[in-house]
């Protein structure tokens, strides 16, 4: 049996989506203005040694000739001058930080970049966490609160679990629960991966399938349902109210349930009420004739 570190370990392996972290962003922010503000002191030290240097008549040439700046005799031999050697090591030991912070900074962007967790994977890692046949709060030290709702800015997933848009990430994290608390648990197996007992997966590819599926059926239906309607419609008036409303519904479709970009929503809702109109017309002139 499994305790501590290793259980959750053992999720997180299992399950990509689990494998959540804190990001440290305060201590991180105070490594990188730590590292800043010795390099800014640094930075004044260079000045102060470069300036004397350049107004003494045998350290002049340091600030055009990298050799004479470089290459003074080591510490201990004859003629070592001990002030000469004093703006290179400084530059030396600029350097050495310089390469920290620059590695410190860049490391700290990748982190930013990467994907906050998803809410139904942050909220099965807490009921993971406490739930007596799962994990069962397998830690006890300062860390057992690492997930707690206080840092819930502050989680970083090596693998976040993304949707393409609006309509897919309520169906994953709205209808497939709801559904899952009514009927799936009911009818689906539990999965047998060692990590606990009670625990149900659904397949990704299903589940975007699943949603394609649904998203395929209302593009189907919205073009046609508002020319049905038009059809049961004889005041005219009504029938423009009509399809300005199947006009929004339609816009607002296309923005939940697809990426397109602005331009493309636009130009498809223009076309959308284009063939509305054309309906409206001719059914019009068939009246009138």
């Amino acid at each position: 049996m499994t305790e501590g570190y290793t259980k959750i370990s053992n999720l997180m392996g299992c399950q990509d989506t689990c494998a959540i972290y804190r990001r440290f962003r305060r201590l991180n922010s105070l490594n990188l203005l730590y590292l800043q503000a010795e390099l800014t002191h640094l930075e004044e030290e260079l000045e102060i040694l470069a300036k004397r240097d350049a107004a003494d008549p045998e350290r002049q040439f340091h600030a055009r000739d990298w050799w004479s700046l470089a290459h003074n005799n080591d510490e201990g031999d004859e003629g070592y001058d001990e002030e000469a050697a004093e703006q290179w090591e400084k530059v030396l030991e600029v350097r050495e930080k310089l390469e920290q912070y620059n590695d410190t900074l860049l490391k700290q962007a990748k982190i930013a970049r990467l994907g906050a967790p998803a809410p139904q994977d942050v909220n099965f890692l807490r009921e993971w966490w406490r739930r007596p046949r799962m994990g069962y709060f397998p830690l006890v030290g300062a860390d057992r609160h690492s997930y707690s709702e206080e840092y819930d800015r502050d989680l970083v997933a090596v693998k976040a679990r993304s949707a393409p848009d609006l309509f897919t990430r309520w169906f994953n994290d709205g209808l497939v629960s709801r559904w899952h608390g009514y009927f799936g648990r009911k009818v689906k197996d539990q999965t047998e991966l060692g990590i606990g007992h009670g625990i149900y997966e659904y397949s990704d590819a299903w589940l975007a399938g699943a949603a394609r599926i649904i998203a395929t059926v209302v593009a189907s239906l919205l073009p046609t349902c508002s020319v049905v309607l038009q059809y049961f419609i004889r005041d005219d008036l009504v029938k423009l109210y009509l399809i300005v409303l199947a006009s929004a519904v339609f816009a607002l479709a296309l923005a939940a349930m697809t990426n397109a970009r602005m331009v493309e929503v636009f130009a498809a809702t223009s076309a959308y009420a284009a063939v509305n109109v054309v309906f409206l017309t001719n059914t019009v002139v068939e009246i009138a004739g």
